[in-house]
């Protein structure tokens, strides 16, 4: 379990769900779409959402420093495939990808603490007290349907913290993430809640199922109605409709990927997950986000960054990148790679980057997203933004504006308050010129 330096340790993204002592174990994957779709005008939409759990080193990745003197660390430029761009040396692999992806150098404004910071790059909002803003994740899962018997937003925890927790926010639990836990690398490797409850046949399931029918009408003739009961009809038909989906259970087997393919992305946690995710969206899953960290890295940065992180990262982002290029997918996937914040120019006494809010960098590719571009740029030290600044909620608004999503579209909370998707966001025109 990943431990930030706040102290906050990751709680279980699968908790028990209500009925769960009737030995429903369906109750665990059922947190999507219960209430249909909104809005069909991308229908061939999907995104893939990276998160670099602990604040990517953006000096030591994308945006180095070779001659900031004290602020440069340890890692030497290569060029990449696309003139004027070099990337770190231990990149080699996104490297001979650039023409497809662009790197966006001048996000400034990010908020410089864990959860505060996720909040915002997820949702593209500021956290405030008297409101939870939901993911872009729930957002999709919100405006776009998916086939029958796939979950529309699938979450793959990788490797997370408590600050990282996935929300539906106001939108309520009928949007939240299918999340399923477990190192996709692993050879038991198994999602659990696609199987029926203690190995019962599909017949004694349906016989629990008309059950629940039976005491989701009872609670509500007694006024316990509430977000978890609304809509929970449609909830578990969802669920028997994916119990019996071939095409869902085939997608979440790696073995049906040949071993050249698994390589190609890497034996890791992230690299299968990256080869799961492209499998997902090939049958119609519209968001699917991977949490991989920590990126936190106050202490051995450079040693930390090199032999654990950034190989994974690297190998997996490019493999998914050319996959989904070559397969046609990349133009309607929106693919996104991001911290929370980025690092200082100062180096600390333990070889570490501290938090910084003041400049990082996001990739993003697909969705219409020109590749083979670089926006913005950050001063000789990497610490302040001085050209093309843009912030988190702006690439949040991109996104949806990538997807067909308006982001000055207006929700309405449990309470009749109308809300914008996102509040303080514009699109970012360069990313589409």
């Amino acid at each position: 379990m990943i431990k930030h330096c706040d102290g906050l340790n990751r709680r279980n993204f699968v908790k028990a769900g209500m009925l769960g002592g009737l030995g429903i174990g369906l109750t665990d994957l059922l947190r999507w779409e219960a209430e249909g779709a909104t809005d069909s005008r991308a229908r061939g939409k999907s995104a893939i959402f990276i998160y670099l759990d602990g604040g990517q080193s953006h000096l030591d990745s994308w945006d180095l420093k070779p001659n900031g003197g004290d602020v440069a660390g340890e890692f030497k430029p290569i060029q990449t495939n696309l003139p004027g761009l070099e990337v770190c040396e231990h990149m080699p692999r996104l490297a001979e990808q650039a023409d497809k992806y662009t790197v966006v150098r001048g996000v400034t404004d990010a908020i410089g603490v864990h959860g505060r910071g996720m909040t915002l790059v997820r949702s593209g909002n500021p956290p405030i007290a008297s409101l939870r803003y939901p993911d872009l994740g729930s957002v999709v899962a919100k405006e776009f349907m998916s086939p029958a018997g796939v979950p529309p937003y699938v979450s793959l925890p990788i490797s997370v913290s408590n600050s990282t927790v996935e929300t539906p926010g106001y939108l309520g639990v009928a949007y939240r993430s299918f999340a399923v836990s477990g190192d996709p690398s692993a050879k038991d490797f198994d999602v659990r809640a696609l199987n029926t409850p203690d190995g019962m046949s599909l017949k004694r399931v349906e016989a629990r199922r008309s059950l629940v029918s039976t005491l989701d009408r009872a609670y509500r003739e007694v006024d316990l109605a509430n977000e978890n009961l609304d809509g929970m009809g449609r909830f578990y038909d969802q669920a028997f409709d994916i119990l019996r989906s071939k095409e869902t259970r085939v997608a979440f087997d790696l073995t049906n990927e040949p071993d050249s393919v698994r390589k190609r992305y890497g034996m890791t946690g992230l690299g299968q997950a990256c080869l799961l995710a492209r499998r997902l969206v090939e049958v119609g899953v519209r968001c699917v986000t991977i949490d991989f960290g920590s990126w936190d890295t106050h202490q051995r940065n450079f040693s930390t960054m090199k032999d654990t992180l950034l190989p994974p990262w690297d190998a997996g982002l490019a493999a998914l990148v050319e996959d989904l290029d070559g397969r046609g997918l990349l133009e309607n996937t929106v693919v996104l790679s991001t911290g929370e914040m980025g690092r200082t120019p100062a180096i600390n006494k333990d070889a570490g980057r501290d938090h910084w809010g003041r400049a990082m960098t996001m990739f993003l590719a697909g969705g219409g997203i020109r590749g083979g571009q670089v926006i913005g740029r950050t001063d000789d030290q990497g610490g302040e933004v001085v050209d093309d600044a843009c912030t988190p909620p702006d690439i949040a608004a991109s996104i949806l504006h990538a997807l067909g999503i308006d982001h000055h579209k207006e929700y309405q909370t449990a309470t009749g308050r109308p809300v914008q998707i996102v509040r303080n966001g514009n699109v970012v025109e360069s990313l589409f010129g």
